[in-house]
């Protein structure tokens, strides 16, 4: 055991090697990856599914804030393996580039954070800081593959649920595969309403809630794969409720007012739903606590 002043002094020289190591580490690195995230920026600008981008910066930011308590408890000198890790993700930062991959460079982005976490402030704060440093991963636009993969289905399950919705009303339409032919007028599910957009966003603040809102590891899964089927189900829900208000109301319910306020509606119900979810999650988790807190032992005779 150190004394009070010989702690304070070690750690004040930890904390000058740390900030030095930052700011080296930072000019050298800053240049190399300011085209990726000049990329990035505009992805969310532009990228259909990229749209809740800026907030994931902002979140992981805010949980870093709250948990530096933590995080500054769990510094130690830094591991030389950080350098290691950096210039992996420095490769990987070429090969994406090369490749003109996107994807490639945001993780290597992340990676390379992750590394100078490592590399500075050792692997006792990295794993402190696990959980912000991997959210940023949730930054990059979901990859052209998976999209290609599900959209379609997305598609034919909102337009078999507003035609279950539809039918459940009496309302004469015709369904073909995407196309709801109802009297006057064809509503086509396109392609920007597979839900995709919306499930990415839900994801994304689902898996922020569920780190502040749940304590273990398995509720905080049970409630992120929850928002999967519950976003998918929601955006089915809107296209039928669209579908509905245009036999009702008319076209004009396709677009404009009546369309965006059924779409915040629907966000609206989504998010109650999963804040529910997780008030049983917690209060689930707290309960075996509770009662063992205050059970009190039979003793025989």
């Amino acid at each position: 055991m150190c004394s009070n002043l010989t702690c304070v002094i070690a750690a004040q020289a930890l904390d000058r090697t740390a900030l030095l190591k930052l700011i080296v580490g930072g000019l050298i690195l800053a240049p190399l990856y300011t085209p990726t995230l000049r990329d990035l920026a505009h992805a969310w600008w532009t990228h259909p599914y990229a749209g809740h981008g800026p907030w994931v910066p902002a979140f992981s930011a805010f949980f870093l804030w709250t948990d530096r308590a933590r995080i500054r408890a769990a510094v130690t000198p830094g591991h030389a393996i950080g350098l290691a890790v950096i210039l992996l993700a420095l490769g990987l930062l070429f090969a994406g580039r090369s490749i003109e991959s996107l994807l490639l460079q945001g993780v290597s982005l992340v990676m390379c954070l992750a590394g100078m976490v490592l590399w500075i402030l050792g692997p006792r704060a990295l794993q402190a800081a696990a959980f912000p440093v991997a959210f940023l991963l949730l930054m990059l636009p979901l990859p052209n593959p998976v999209v290609s993969a599900v959209t379609q289905d997305l598609q034919l399950f909102a337009a078999r649920t507003a035609g279950a919705a539809l039918d459940l009303f009496d309302v004469p339409f015709f369904l073909d595969g995407v196309l709801i032919q109802l009297p006057g007028i064809t509503l086509t599910v396109a392609t920007v309403c597979n839900g995709l957009r919306f499930l990415s966003a839900l994801v994304v603040l689902t898996i922020a809630f569920a780190h502040l809102s749940q304590r273990s590891l398995p509720r905080k899964l049970i409630l992120v794969a929850s928002a999967i089927p519950i976003a998918i189900l929601a955006n089915a829900v809107r296209v039928a409720t669209i579908a509905l208000a245009v036999y009702y109301i008319g076209p004009s319910a396709a677009q404009g007012f009546i369309h965006n306020s059924i779409a915040k509606g629907v966000w609206a119900l989504t998010l109650v739903s999963l804040v529910i979810l997780a008030l049983i999650l917690r209060r689930g988790g707290e309960s075996p606590r509770l009662e063992a807190s205050h059970s009190v032992p039979i003793r025989g005779n």
